[in-house]
C-alpha cells in the first residue's frame, strides 16, 4: 500500500467520522429537551405531585424554568435550580422547586411548593436521600412531621435551631436535614422571586 493510498484512506475515514459525529451531535441537541422531560417525569414528578396542593390545568414539568442560584466554589460552574409552575388558565397558582439539607447519612432532597400570591408553603415531599431505612426514613413516612410544613408562611423560620418544627424522636438529624432543605428552598425562592414570577 502506497503512502498516497494510506493518506486517501485516512482522509476518507476522517470525513466519515466527522459527518457521523456531527449527525450524532444534532440528534443529541434535537432530543435533549425530551430526554430531560422524561427524566424529570419519571424521577421528580411523583414528589412534585405530592408537593403541589393546588388545582392546576397545565403540565408543571413542561412549564419549567431553570435559574442560576450561584457558583460552585470548587469547580466554578453555575449552580442551577429548576422551578416548576402550577397554573390554572394561564395564571400561576404555585411554584415548586427542589432544595437540599444535610441529614444523618448525607443530603436530603425536598420538593417544596409555594402558593402564589399567598406566600405560604403548600406542601413538601422527599425526592432523594441516603438515610438509614427504618430509622431516618421514618421521618419521611411520618404524616405528623411532614404536615408541619403545610400552609405556613414562608416568612417562618424553619432552621433547625428555630424550634418551629418538632423533630421526630430518634431521627433528629434527618428531621433537621428536611428543615434545612425547606429553609434553603424558601431562601432560593425569595432571592429569585421577581425572576421566577416574571419567567413564567
Amino acid at each position: 500500500m502506497t503512502a498516497r493510498e494510506i493518506f486517501r484512506m485516512v482522509l476518507v475515514l476522517t470525513i466519515v467520522t466527522g459527518i457521523w459525529g456531527g449527525l450524532l451531535s444534532l440528534v443529541k441537541i434535537a432530543t435533549e429537551d425530551q430526554i430531560e422531560y422524561q427524566r424529570i417525569k419519571n424521577i421528580k414528578a411523583p414528589a412534585l405531585r405530592k408537593a403541589l396542593t393546588v388545582e392546576y390545568t397545565n403540565d408543571p414539568v413542561k412549564d419549567r424554568q431553570t435559574f442560576v442560584i450561584g457558583k460552585d466554589s470548587k469547580t466554578g460552574k453555575p449552580i442551577e435550580r429548576t422551578v416548576f409552575y402550577a397554573k390554572q388558565n394561564g395564571e400561576i397558582k404555585a411554584v415548586a422547586l427542589e432544595a437540599y439539607g444535610t441529614g444523618y447519612e448525607g443530603n436530603v432532597g425536598v420538593m417544596l411548593s409555594i402558593l402564589v400570591p399567598e406566600g405560604t408553603l403548600g406542601s413538601i415531599a422527599i425526592t432523594t436521600h441516603s438515610e438509614t431505612p427504618g430509622v431516618g426514613t421514618k421521618v419521611f413516612e411520618s404524616e405528623e412531621f411532614m404536615t408541619q410544613f403545610s400552609n405556613v408562611s414562608i416568612d417562618t423560620n424553619f432552621a433547625p435551631s428555630s424550634g418551629t418544627i418538632d423533630a421526630l424522636s430518634g431521627a433528629t438529624y434527618t428531621s433537621h436535614g428536611v428543615q434545612k432543605a425547606v429553609d434553603n428552598g424558601i431562601e432560593i425562592y425569595k432571592q429569585l422571586k421577581p425572576k421566577i414570577l416574571q419567567g413564567s
